[in-house]
C-alpha cells in the first residue's frame, strides 16, 4: 500500500511538471529581456546603421545565411524586420499562464509597435539614406517618427 502511494505521488509530480512548457527564465528572456533589441531605437539606430555601412558591416539574412545588405532598406527589411518577426514568433510560442499572460501581451504589443515602425517609418528613412537625401530631410523624418 505504501509503495502505491509513493508511486502515485511521483506520477502526480511528473504529470504536474509536464504541464509547464516554459521555465520562468524562458518567459523572462523571450518576453522581457529581448526588448534590449530596441535600446538604440530611433536616431541612434540610424547613426549606428550609417557607421556599419561605412565599415561594410550592414547586414541582411535569409534562411541560409547572413550577408552584406545591398542598401539601408535591404538591411531594415531583411535584418531588422526579419529578426523582429522571429522574436514575435518566439513570444507567441510561449504557453500563456495566468501569471505570464500580462507580460506576454505587453511584450507582443511593444514588439508589434516596433515592427510597424520598422516596416513604415524605418523603411521610409532608409530609402532617404539610400537616395543620399539632405541631412535635414533625414533628421526631420526621424523626428516625425
Amino acid at each position: 500500500m505504501k509503495t502505491k502511494i509513493i508511486i502515485a505521488a511521483l506520477l502526480l509530480i511528473v504529470l504536474q511538471s509536464c504541464k509547464m512548457e516554459n521555465t520562468p527564465e524562458e518567459y523572462f528572456d523571450i518576453a522581457a529581456l529581448n526588448t534590449n533589441l530596441f535600446m538604440e531605437f530611433g536616431a541612434k539606430d540610424f547613426q549606428t546603421m550609417q557607421q556599419n555601412k561605412e565599415a561594410n558591416q550592414l547586414l541582411a539574412f535569409d534562411e541560409k545565411s547572413t550577408f552584406p545588405a545591398k542598401s539601408y532598406e535591404d538591411h531594415v527589411l531583411r535584418f531588422k524586420v526579419s529578426y523582429l518577426k522571429q522574436s514575435i514568433q518566439k513570444i507567441e510560442d510561449l504557453k500563456p499562464t495566468e501569471e505570464t499572460t500580462p507580460m506576454i501581451n505587453a511584450s507582443l504589443d511593444l514588439f508589434n509597435f516596433v515592427k510597424d515602425k520598422y516596416e513604415k517609418d524605418y523603411v521610409k528613412i532608409a530609402k532617404l539614406l539610400d537616395q543620399k537625401a539632405p541631412k535635414e530631410t533625414i533628421d526631420k523624418a526621424i523626428a516625425e517618427m
